[in-house]
């Protein structure tokens, strides 16, 4: 009888060490995890930041703004209320850009190589128009380098059945008189 409560008892004590030994581990893995889901929420964080402008473009006012006060330096002699009215015009932080005039934005001015990849969809997507052919590089503006990656990459989404190889193609029925 007492060697069945002796090895009871060195069996207790097997499992009793094994169990702070798979505590020990577990809370060493939990630790290494909070760890590095720490550091990917810090990356995250820093891609979701939004760029800060630099504050020297920013405040600093365009070259035809320069020329016109240049154009003023003759009536300063005969309008002194004018120049405290100008002094208290002050020009806005950050230049809106005009919507509508001049030429549209250039599509592919801000893609970088790396960025291209056949799973990035919502790129790939910018370079095809609405029937979902491939734009030229007259239109998307960009080198030629990226435009081959674009088109390799938009080949291989179509192969993979990422991208369709051709729109929702709705046909236009004319009434007839």
């Amino acid at each position: 009888m007492k060697t069945v409560e002796a090895a009871a008892e060195a069996v207790k004590e097997a499992v009793e060490s094994a169990v702070e030994k798979t505590v020990e581990v577990v809370e060493s893995a939990v630790e290494a995890a909070e760890e590095a889901v720490s550091e990917v929420v810090e990356k995250v964080e820093e891609a979701v930041a939004p760029a800060k402008p630099a504050p020297a473009r920013a405040s600093a006012p365009p070259a035809a703004f320069e020329a016109s006060d240049d154009d003023d330096d003759d009536d300063d002699d005969d309008d002194d209320e004018d120049d405290e009215e100008e002094e208290e015009f002050s020009a806005p932080a950050q230049y809106v850009e005009r919507e509508g005039s001049g030429r549209p934005r250039r599509i592919g001015s801000d893609v970088r190589v790396e960025d291209i990849d056949y799973k990035n969809i919502a790129l790939l997507s910018r370079f095809l128009d609405r029937r979902g052919r491939i734009l030229s590089r007259r239109k998307t503006r960009v080198s030629a380098k990226v435009q081959r990656k674009i088109v390799r990459e938009i080949k291989r989404a179509r192969h993979l059945a990422l991208l369709p190889y051709t729109a929702d193609q709705t046909r236009i029925v004319r009434k007839r008189k």
